[in-house]
């Protein structure tokens, strides 16, 4: 993205819109790690009232790409490889606890709830292959790519509400080592030359779902840490 990353927003921006435009300019270097940055500055910038702009901050402190550093200070995130290495392996493990105490906790409704969203992911990645015969996922298209990422999201999240540990549900969301949405950008870029490692990891969540309803804690706990492993080991190098 080029330096109008930060051009003028539409008077109808919402602050959902403010945070994709300041977080596309984070990712581009159009703000640049360590830099200070200030509500008024950005909301000027991007042509939109201070509002919007205060909501998308909070959402990127939260997100841990904008730190604040005093009342009304805030710079972006500098994180040192060593340090992003450090939280992409706490994502791991701690991914990997919750599916072992959702193989403990989880209730017959929850499982069943787990067996609808890979049953639904099924059928898209079914309708994808099919229509796009021996090309496979590589040739999905941008919406059919996010519609099965969503599931597989979605698919964690609610691995992860089936432990009902409301602290260690929060010590994961902030260990997360890229948001929802980042994670959907880099796949994006990333599925059109590792379709059939994305492929596999999808299948992944099958073997997961089956160690969840046997109750096999050690067997869930083992293959989510795999899983997570492999999956944040190509986003972190994509």
């Amino acid at each position: 993205m080029s330096k109008d990353a930060l051009g003028p927003m539409e008077s109808t921006s919402l602050a959902d819109q403010a945070y994709r435009r300041l977080r596309d300019a984070i990712q581009a270097g159009t703000l640049r790690p360590g830099e200070k940055i200030t509500e008024r500055d950005l909301a000027g910038r991007l042509g939109v009232s201070p509002t919007p702009i205060r909501e998308a901050l909070r959402q990127l402190v939260h997100d841990r790409v904008v730190e604040r550093v005093g009342p009304r200070s805030l710079r972006i995130a500098d994180h040192s490889a060593s340090a992003r290495s450090e939280i992409v392996e706490a994502e791991i493990r701690l991914s990997a606890l919750m599916a072992r105490l959702a193989a403990r906790n989880a209730t017959a409704a929850q499982l069943t709830e787990l067996v609808k969203i890979l049953d639904r992911g099924d059928r898209l990645v079914g309708e994808i292959e099919r229509s796009v015969a021996d090309q496979g996922l590589a040739a999905a298209t941008p919406e059919q790519l996010t519609a099965v990422f969503r599931v597989m999201r979605e698919f964690h999240h609610h691995v992860e509400g089936c432990v009902t540990n409301p602290v260690l549900e929060g010590l994961l969301e902030q260990a997360r080592a890229f948001s929802d949405e980042e994670r959907l950008d880099l796949t994006m870029r990333l599925v059109p030359e590792r379709a059939e490692a994305f492929r596999r990891r999808y299948h992944e969540h099958r073997e997961i779902l089956d160690a969840l309803l046997e109750r096999d804690e050690e067997r869930a706990e083992r293959l989510a840490m795999r899983h997570h492993r492999e999956a944040l080991a190509q986003l972190s190098a994509g």
